[in-house]
């Protein structure tokens, strides 16, 4: 063996590779024996050191270039790319456990030598080895100096004259010689030399790796921000544009909306919304109760001074007369935003009422009262529906985007299993995950809400039931049956036990 050159015969490369069964671990060895790059090029990657469509390798550090990537190299980084966890940091190989970062030259030289004791390996074995077998297979195939030399990242005479010499003498590593040909400096060929000779597979491996592509996974960059993207009313509204438009069509024709939905299905997000959207034109509340509390908000945001105006312990009676007195043009285009309108008790029409001749009201309620029905009649009623499938997947794309997820398919199907595609669910079961470096499966099968549970109401079947059985029993008295008072009997200790178990369950 030339002086200098430490290199793996091909039966230790091919024991290593068996050794390897951690697939980071493995698609860095690969990596290091089908490129040759350096230590310290490895640890420096990035996820966008991969040209997927390429096939290309961009090395970065002081020997810039890039490598034409085998289907070997591909196929394992590709892997490694669906199984690496989305984090901060942006490095290609990154930790498994723990604080996820990037992996250091000591951890790679660490893995290295212990898959090289356990494929029988005497010899210390570490990441120039490995480069170093890159390069005497390379220089023992036909291809230029040049271009062997541009993929290794040397210029040094010496060093390719070392390569040279150990690819002629494979002999000394118990293998047939080989007669390395060496085409002469300065001949160059493009598209770079194909690498696909290294590949160590079997042929039907190759094969079967060719029929079946691994697809690739673009990295997530998480954002230096810690938990779940909070939900922002004023940027962001998912599965709305139909909703949005229609209240703004019938505001403009000064006539008052009321949405109308179940709880957690984005009511309060519209209106804050629309807040927003509407700017100083728009008054914002809560809640309508007390009434006296949002009659005086509204005179401080019309007159900061009406205190002075109106005598002293007034009346909400009075305020109101106040604010319908003091009434200006300008006022006719104020739009009060009124959540949880359900709140309102029948005793605040008499303010509301006039309030609404007054000025266009955007509100939101669960349900529309019996008691308060000639309110509700006075509004534009909007039905909001919980969000469509899509919607309700872009939301918890955009409530993930900063968390790093071992597996967003079971994440996302396990949300919208859960919260039946209302937001506000979503929402809170997006948080519950949020407090892991990343989440794992364990955390997903944790999530957990209760707006995902359906309750039948089997009162009106059992009110039946127990009525049959009750006759029936009357009738087995009448007709002296014996068996069958008992059996009715026991169907009425059954109808009980059921409606106990129910009642339990809830």
């Amino acid at each position: 063996m030339p002086e200098g050159i430490e290199y793996l015969s091909h039966n230790e490369l091919k024991a290593l590779l068996g050794a390897v069964s951690d697939l980071r671990d493995r698609a860095v060895i690969i990596l290091f024996l089908n490129t040759g790059i350096f230590l310290n090029e490895l640890v420096d990657l990035k996820t966008n050191s991969v040209k997927w469509e390429k096939k290309l390798l961009a090395v970065p550090g002081s020997r810039k270039r890039e490598i034409s990537l085998n289907d070997q190299v591909y196929q394992v980084l590709a892997k490694w790319s669906q199984e690496r966890p989305d984090s901060r940091t942006n490095y290609l190989f990154t930790t498994t456990k723990g604080k996820v970062k990037g992996i250091s030259p000591r951890m790679i030289d660490h893995l290295i030598r212990k898959y090289a004791a356990q494929a029988g390996i005497k010899r210390r074995v570490n990441a120039q080895v490995l480069r170093n077998t890159f390069a005497v297979r390379l220089f023992s195939e036909e291809v230029s100096v040049d271009k062997a030399a541009a993929i290794m990242g040397i210029t040094d005479s010496e060093s390719i004259s070392r390569y040279i010499k150990a690819a002629r003498l494979p002999a000394s590593r118990g293998e047939p010689a080989r007669q390395a040909k060496q085409p002469p400096l300065g001949v160059e060929s493009s598209p770079p030399p194909s690498t696909e000779h290294l590949d160590s597979r079997h042929k039907v491996i190759r094969a079967v790796s060719k029929m079946f592509p691994v697809k690739p996974r673009e990295a997530k960059q998480i954002l230096n921000l810690k938990g779940p993207i909070a939900v922002n009313p004023e940027e962001v509204i998912f599965g709305r544009a139909g909703t949005i438009a229609d209240i703004k069509t019938i505001i403009n024709h000064n006539h008052s909306v009321l949405l109308v939905g179940q709880l957690g299905v984005g009511k309060t997000h519209l209106l804050r919304h629309f807040q927003k959207l509407l700017g100083p034109q728009a008054f914002y509340f809560a809640s309508p109760s007390p009434v006296k509390a949002m009659l005086t908000r509204i005179c401080d945001k019309l007159n900061s001074d009406w205190g002075k105006q109106v005598k002293s312990r007034a009346s909400v009676k009075d305020i109101l007369n106040y604010i319908i007195a003091n009434r200006t043009s300008d006022l006719e285009h104020k739009i009060l935003i009124l959540d949880n309108l359900q709140n309102l008790r029948a005793s605040d029409l008499e303010i509301l009422m006039p309030l609404l001749e007054h000025f266009t009201i955007l509100g939101a309620t669960r349900d529309t009262n019996a008691k308060l029905k000639t309110f509700w009649w006075k509004f534009k009623q909007i039905e909001l529906k919980p969000l469509s499938n899509e919607a309700a997947k872009q939301l918890i794309q955009y409530l993930t985007q900063n968390l790093s997820i071992k597996d967003y398919d079971l994440l996302e199907n396990r949300l919208l299993n859960l919260s039946d595609r209302l937001p506000l669910p979503i929402v809170d079961m997006v948080h519950q995950v949020a407090h892991s470096e990343q989440v794992s499966v364990n955390d997903i099968r944790q999530v957990y809400h209760e707006a995902g549970i359906k309750y039948r109401d089997w009162t009106p079947i059992l009110l039946i039931l127990w009525g049959v059985v009750m006759i029936s029993r009357f009738i087995a008295l009448g007709s002296h049956s014996f068996e069958g008072y008992i059996l009715a009997g026991t169907g009425m200790a059954v109808i009980m036990t059921i409606t106990k178990f129910l009642r339990m369950k809830r």
